[in-house]
């Protein structure tokens, strides 16, 4: 029989890499739930999030908070540069065009940081990996404490920014019906750079917390991106609240099935997870319309 501590253990290594999963998953289904376009070059928002924090924290003196924010303010501003160049141009046009789009932009990325860092993984060094806390025989490293935590922070910031400011009624107008949200006089353009900032500014700072965690390398964003479209679909096209949970629910899943079955499976839990709850549920977790934000 497996010690319940053991199943603990790895459920909450598991919630720290749903964690990640949800930041990234959550510029996704913005994407998709308010402007209706598919981003395939998400993932390279991710890579250049933790090669920015890498490099921020070098250039700071190791100040690897300040470094994160640096890293979210940077990689939100290429967010900007992304609707403006390959989006914003094709919006209207279907699905097929962006998604050729965001897929060259991906591969570009992809090479030109092949081209600028090499091939040679880098490790983040931030200290906070070599303490381990111990509660109730689950062991945690405060780094991996701060990723759920600010994982956390994050999804309530933008669940609050949603729900209660002028600027999130915007966007679930929108996302609603595009042309009555422009007729009201709300600026489409405007509500689409916002969503890319703020999708950019989540993949930086997932980036910025695995990256002391996990290797850096150019490649890191293709199977995370992957990922993240599972999450999305999981939880619901376009839907906020059904991303964040299929998002934690698919660490779980992958760190359990590793932990207790093989790790060398670990990439296929998540697209078994996602054809069994495709065949019983083809709407998602949460899913109403491909139209619903959250």
């Amino acid at each position: 029989m497996i010690p319940t501590t053991e199943i603990a253990q790895q459920a909450v290594n598991g919630l720290v890499m749903g964690g990640v999963y949800a930041l990234i998953a959550l510029g996704l289904t913005l994407i998709f739930g308010i402007l209706d376009q598919a981003n395939f070059a998400h993932g390279e928002l991710y890579m250049i999030g933790a090669y920015a924090t890498f490099y921020f924290s070098e250039f700071l003196g190791g100040s690897y908070p300040l470094a994160l924010i640096f890293a979210m303010v940077a990689v939100a501003c290429l967010g900007i540069f992304y609707e403006w160049l390959l989006f914003r141009p094709l919006r209207g046009m279907g699905h097929l065009p962006a998604i050729i789009s965001s897929l060259g932009a991906s591969i570009f990325l992809w090479n030109l940081a092949l081209l600028i860092f090499g091939s040679t993984p880098r490790q983040m060094r931030t200290g906070l990996s070599e303490i381990t806390l111990t509660f109730l025989g689950i062991s945690l490293t405060v780094q991996r404490l701060l990723v759920l935590l600010i994982t956390l922070g994050l999804i309530l910031c933008l669940y609050l920014m949603i729900m209660k400011t002028r600027m999130g009624k915007a966007m679930r107008a929108t996302a609603q019906d595009p042309e009555v949200a422009a007729l009201l006089g709300i600026d489409i353009n405007r509500i689409a750079e916002m969503t890319f900032i703020i999708g950019g500014a989540l993949a930086a700072a997932a980036g910025a917390l695995i990256g002391p965690i996990f290797l850096i390398y150019p490649a890191m964003g293709l199977m995370a991106c992957l990922k993240a479209f599972v999450v999305v679909i999981l939880g619901g096209l376009g839907n906020v609240v059904g991303a964040v949970i299929a998002g934690f629910a698919l660490g779980v899943i992958e760190s359990l099935g590793a932990g207790f079955i093989s790790s060398a499976y670990k990439d296929v839990f998540a697209f078994l997870v996602l054809i069994l709850v495709l065949w019983a549920r083809p709407e998602g977790i949460l899913g109403k319309t491909a139209k619903k934000a959250g």
